[in-house]
């Protein structure tokens, strides 16, 4: 019962946190409102619980009231919640989160990467194909894209060469080489 109502506790006062957080959109504010309302209701009854198995402990410890815990604004006043206040705590959490999050971010980049090598290998193959069609056709609108399609092959050159940086790397675990994508 102490380990629910230490849970709710701490999603009750980081929701807090974000409501005061400038650059919170309305929207998101009648969410974390909603969500906070939720949770108010979660910890009265979790301090129910609480109480109950408190008053049958030997000897009884003491009750909690919403009261008490309602004024709460920071993680630091709250006793139970003592080690959440402690910078080291506090510093762990943040560190793993992130971590947590960077994993996603590798993932989600490995994908990304062979994506970009596709694109950028059927956006040449597209080009050099419409301008050997249209050097045929209407040669000097040929001659024209051919121009300009030079710069962007030179813009291409550079994303490849940090593309294939960034696939050398010990920890890329994403597809090497060029995807299959269908053509335009």
């Amino acid at each position: 019962a102490l380990d629910d109502l230490e849970h709710l506790m701490v999603m009750r006062l980081f929701e807090l946190f974000k409501l005061s957080l400038l650059g919170t959109g309305y929207k998101l504010c009648q969410q974390l409102g909603k969500a906070l309302q939720h949770h108010s209701d979660a910890i009265c009854d979790a301090i129910n619980r609480y109480n109950t198995q408190a008053a049958a402990l030997n000897p009884p410890h003491s009750k909690i009231s919403w009261k008490d815990i309602a004024d709460y604004g920071f993680v630091a006043e709250f006793d139970l919640l003592s080690a959440w206040s402690k910078p080291g705590h506090q510093e762990a959490t943040i560190k793993f989160f992130k971590l947590c999050r960077a994993r996603k971010e590798i993932t989600r980049l490995n994908v990304e990467v062979c994506r970009l090598c596709t694109a950028i290998h059927n956006e040449e193959c597209h080009m050099l194909t419409v301008i050997q069609k249209l050097q045929v056709s209407d040669p000097h609108l040929g001659c024209e894209l051919q121009h300009q399609h030079h710069s962007c092959a030179a813009i291409n050159a550079m994303h490849c060469y940090r593309l294939d940086c960034i696939k050398s790397l010990t920890g890329f675990s994403g597809v090497r080489g060029v995807g299959v994508h269908g053509m335009f």
